[in-house]
């Protein structure tokens, strides 16, 4: 109880986790030999959901699913719940429960999240979690199970050790916070290893949530991945893959003739000594019933059964002659290194596609063509092409999704975005969600516009109302500088898929 508490009191962020969307996670699945339910009929169901800003933008997309939400803070599923009437989905619902207690009668799911809950819970709830996967996954269903990995966290659980002793478990969360902050300078000016030293002043400008339910919260128990493994195993349940980025990955030697059954030991084998040698930090794992089909280490060749998106841009001319190594930055400021030339050029046609996305053969159709514009179709080399796009995607430069789709990509005369947008936006406490699963930091402005995009003002319109919101908060702009900045929030909301096309009105 005390631990619920504290979330209710400094709750996380509800927020979209792109590493949950059902497409993402079905290709990835697919890279892993690995066929998932189809997302677009699929059931969901996540644990801990909070206030549902990650389930109800799945839902959303996905209409033709059914979604279920578990949440044991009654304060975050009620303030869900009540979003979802006002946004009248009728395919998603929020229950105040608990997943150690849920109804046997709740049926089977396709897809199974739950995000930030396995290494901050006690052992038993747990145990509980990994039953609700096992008695509740679908035959072919896959569940997206996250957890915090002993070997990155070894180095600093003597920074959570000295945050624990040193603050007053009594005392409410905001107040415990403001002592851990006091902490954190102490230990700066104390310590000298350099590690401790960066994620100290990561903790002092991260979310409180973060720091409190990381470093302070009574459960935050990181696990070897042997351990996890041993656990599925237990449960009847197996490993699938890892639906985060991956600084390296998995290739067996001498496996030739072996079923994915045979090499799966020495597979967690080499997962294990991954974690070890990169000190990996967090896992978002796949898994499955272990009567499902045995996966398989990332297959490069499952590549072509795919499609893919990238919100990528490179400072550089790109060099589409020479295989020299440019960087691409996504917006979070990663930079992916590429040097194959038609993976420059695949980057580039990605990046202007998105939030859209190309199947493998109209990728690689897209890339001939630049090429051939360029005077360099003759120097395409498939197979690197295809080994520098599996490199992006293992790291998350490129995402790989199992079918191509389009969005909107300009204003048009009367923009208009969805539903669902203009609710988050004039939602205080809501996140605004991008097509692709991503939280868009938006200002008071910002979320302004976007609640008045119902598709009956023109451009010239919007920006004479933004005009006089932004003076009555005290900001006198000229009309010329404000419609400037209108139209380029327009095309933000564009290139996050948040815009729809304009109802057409019929005449009688």
């Amino acid at each position: 109880m005390d631990t619920l508490a504290s979330y209710d009191q400094l709750p996380y962020d509800s927020l979209p986790l792109p590493e949950t969307q059902l497409d993402f996670l079905a290709a990835v699945a697919r890279l892993h030999g690995f066929d998932a339910p189809d997302p677009r009929h699929a059931r969901i169901l996540e644990l801990g959901c909070a206030q549902g800003g990650n389930l109800i933008p799945l839902a959303w997309r996905w209409p033709e699913s059914a979604c279920v939400g578990v949440e044991l803070s009654r304060v975050q599923a009620e303030s869900g719940a009540d979003f979802i009437r006002r946004l009248g989905l009728t395919n998603v619902r929020i229950v105040h429960g608990d997943l150690a207690a849920l109804p046997a009668d709740l049926g089977v799911f396709d897809y199974i999240i739950a995000h930030g809950v396995f290494s901050w819970v006690p052992p038993a709830v747990q145990q509980a979690l990994l039953d609700v996967c096992r008695r509740h996954l679908s035959p072919q269903g896959v569940a997206y199970v996250s957890f915090n990995v002993a070997a990155g966290w070894a180095a600093l659980l003597s920074l959570r050790a000295q945050l624990v002793e040193r603050t007053a478990a009594d005392l409410p969360a905001p107040a415990r916070l403001g002592e851990a902050l006091r902490v954190l300078d102490e230990l700066e000016a104390e310590w000298t290893d350099p590690g401790l030293l960066k994620e100290i002043a990561y903790l002092k400008s991260a979310a409180p949530s973060y720091l409190f339910h990381e470093y302070l919260a009574e459960f935050n128990v990181p696990a070897r991945f042997a351990e996890f493994a041993a656990q599925l195993d237990a449960h009847g349940l197996r490993y699938v893959g890892e639906a985060g980025p991956r600084r390296a990955v998995v290739e067996l030697e001498d496996a030739w003739g072996l079923t994915p059954e045979g090499m799966a030991g020495r597979w967690l084998d080499a997962e294990a000594a991954l974690d070890e040698a990169h000190l990996t930090r967090f896992r978002r794992a796949l898994i499955a019933r272990a009567d499902a089909p045995c996966a398989q280490p990332p297959r490069i060749e499952a590549l072509s059964d795919l499609a893919f998106y990238a919100d990528l841009r490179c400072d550089d001319e790109i060099d589409l002659e020479a295989a020299c190594e440019q960087a691409f930055i996504n917006p979070a400021g990663n930079a992916f290194p590429v040097a194959d030339p038609a993976m420059k050029a695949g980057a580039m046609i990605l990046a202007m596609a998105y939030p859209g996305s190309l199947d493998y053969s109209g990728l690689l159709a897209g890339v001939r063509q630049v090429m051939a514009e360029c005077g360099v179709a003759g120097k395409i080399d498939e197979n690197a092409f295809r080994a520098a796009l599996y490199q992006l995607v293992m790291t998350h430069g490129v995402m790989p999704g199992v079918s191509a789709l389009s969005y909107v990509n300009e204003p048009g005369e009367r923009p208009r975005a969805h539903d669902l947008a203009r609710l988050q936006a004039r939602s205080p406490g809501w996140v605004v969600s991008g097509a692709r699963h991503v939280a868009m930091d938006l200002d008071a402005p910002g979320r302004i516009l976007l609640g008045l995009l119902d598709g009956s003002r023109t451009i010239d319109a919007l920006a004479v109302i933004m005009q006089a919101r932004l003076a009555d908060a005290g900001e006198d702009r000229s009309l010329e500088t404000v419609s400037e900045m209108t139209r380029r929030q327009l095309w933000l909301f564009a290139r996050q898929g948040l815009l729809v096309a304009p109802v057409r009105m019929v005449s009688d």
